[in-house]
């Protein structure tokens, strides 16, 4: 007898546990006490500050979430979506092309239309829901030191491809998929009317811009182009700048909140809260956002709750 009421007292200990964990106020009603929402994200350093923006706010208005923020890579977080491991995720609008049948790789290089193709796709096809995407565009990119983009009056790619038809030195690092296809080097060439020769490339069998940004901030073989992503957290830090890219070549991909339908129906709030929020995103603060781990070390939960304090969503 002791022993099943000891059992009764440490289950009802554990559920008002979990209950209080959704809020820091545990008077706060809790919406979904016996309904759990799963939230997940990609395990990198964007991934995990958005995530746990969403995390936050989402316990903060009373939701009991599961916390599986940093989830894994591409692949297993999209798998994990559709197979209904998460209720809900982080994906990049980009990203849709991968996903959506006989999609063409154009679509995806217009932000709107692009957005629409996977929002259409995932809503008929798996019951997944893509909330209004956040005005960040973690596209890639060419950036150059500040100091070179001074002297050069180099702003956008229109005047990259002044500078290079001028005759000027030009080392570029990139990786060799990036420089080889349309919605790449390829297709700026075309569209701004220049062309680099072999020997102005330096070119990786991968993109990862941590290494192309330190050749070009140390000017390693003479490297004073190279390839980044738009939101890269080391960017101020090694005072690099990115050419704006006016025609939108590369694919547009930014950050999206995606909801099972079943849930969304169920707690309509988690979409709008989770607009709220991405809505106040842009490709400059999420650059601040991400050196703040990369560079200065906090997590990505600290640095969420900053943001959410600044910002209003949080007290």
């Amino acid at each position: 007898m002791k022993r099943r009421i000891w059992a009764i007292l440490s289950s009802a200990v554990l559920t008002m546990s979990l209950l209080a964990a959704c809020s820091s106020d545990p008077k706060k009603e809790v919406k979904n006490p016996n309904d759990p929402i799963t939230l997940g994200s990609f395990v990198d350093t964007e991934g995990g500050i958005l995530g746990n923006m969403l995390l936050l706010a989402l316990e903060d208005k009373g939701y009991l979430m599961t916390d599986k923020v940093q989830f894994g890579t591409p692949d297993v977080h999209r798998n994990a979506l559709l197979q209904g491991e998460l209720d809900m995720g982080i994906d990049y609008t980009g990203n849709g092309q991968f996903y959506v049948e006989g999609a063409k790789e154009d679509t995806f290089r217009d932000r709107v239309k692009g957005f629409e193709t996977i929002r259409d796709y995932d809503a008929d096809k798996n019951k997944l829901i893509w909330l209004e995407p956040a005005k960040a565009n973690n596209t890639e990119a060419l950036a150059v030191k500040e100091d070179f983009a001074e002297v050069n009056q180099l702003k956008t790619m229109a005047d990259f491809a002044k500078y290079v038809n001028a005759g000027k030195p030009v080392k570029f690092i990139t990786s060799q998929l990036f420089a080889e296809k349309e919605a790449g080097l390829l297709g700026m060439e075309k569209a701004y009317g220049f062309k680099l020769k072999p020997d102005q490339l330096i070119l990786l069998p991968h993109g990862n811009t941590a290494e192309t940004l330190k050749a070009l901030a140390n000017g390693t073989d003479g490297v004073n182009v190279a390839l980044a992503y738009a939101t890269d957290g080391s960017l101020a830090d090694l005072k690099l700048v990115i050419l704006e890219d006016t025609l939108s070549i590369p694919t547009v991909y930014e950050p999206s909140v995606i909801v099972r339908k079943e849930v969304l129906d169920k707690y309509p709030e988690v979409g709008e809260i989770a607009e709220q929020i991405f809505a106040l995103l842009t490709k400059e603060n999420l650059q601040s956002l991400n050196k703040q781990v990369i560079i200065d070390g906090l997590s990505p939960k600290e640095v969420a709750r900053t943001f959410l304090k600044e910002k209003g969503i949080l007290k």
